[in-house]
């Protein structure tokens, strides 16, 4: 594939995490990268999870260039933490320490950077998958 232009791949991947998760609320499939590799189910709950705490990050509207320091990551991670154990659909889904930690991961990438960046990015080039929060079921 050829490299794409900043635009195409805003248009392809998303702008930038508001973006992206209107795309997921409104049940668009959307580009993401593989975390787990233990097969849908698993990387269902880690994108669900990326997905809210992403949209807990814009209503709280971080500053991420304070994350650059330990303290300032350490107590947002704290407040997504509570945030979660509260939030009534990362409750359901029973996550392991490594689903929780993917998603922390991958929530905070597409809000700092947005999403074509992250997605553009070599070192996950061969690990992009398409997700929807519509998980597909067989009739």
């Amino acid at each position: 594939m050829n490299k794409m232009t900043v635009e195409e791949a805003r248009e392809f991947y998303g702008a930038d995490a508001t973006e992206w998760l209107r795309r997921w609320d409104a049940g668009r499939i959307v580009w993401t990268i593989e975390m787990g590799g233990f097969g849908p189910g698993y990387e269902q709950c880690i994108h669900i999870t990326c997905a809210e705490i992403l949209r807990y990050m814009l209503a709280q509207n971080y500053i991420a260039d304070l994350w650059k320091n330990d303290a300032g990551w350490k107590q947002v991670r704290e407040d997504i933490e509570t945030m979660s154990h509260k939030n009534p659909i990362i409750k359901t889904l029973g996550l392991s320490g490594a689903q929780w930690g993917a998603a922390m991961n991958l929530a905070s990438q597409i809000y700092r950077h947005g999403p074509a960046k992250v997605m553009q990015d070599k070192r996950v080039k061969d690990r992009h998958i398409q997700v929807s929060h519509t998980f597909p079921v067989a009739a």
